[in-house]
């Protein structure tokens, strides 16, 4: 197996589970937080904030300023 086609197949697999834990969070509403509930518990604290910010400067700052 070449490279490239190991890289899919990670993506493949991280989109896959995605879906998944989607559908599992829509049909347990009762009992899992959907992702937008969960970002907003997570983000409401300060650090994840700072660091979210920190994370898109730097992410940022190495791919855009070329």
């Amino acid at each position: 197996m070449s490279e490239r086609t190991v890289i899919i197949a990670g993506f493949v697999v991280l989109l896959a589970a995605a879906l998944g834990a989607l559908v599992f969070a829509r049909l347990r509403r009762e009992t899992v937080a959907s992702l937008a509930e969960t970002i907003t518990y997570v983000i409401g604290i300060r650090t994840v904030r700072i660091v979210a910010v920190l994370g898109w400067a730097w992410l940022g700052w190495h791919f855009l300023v070329r």
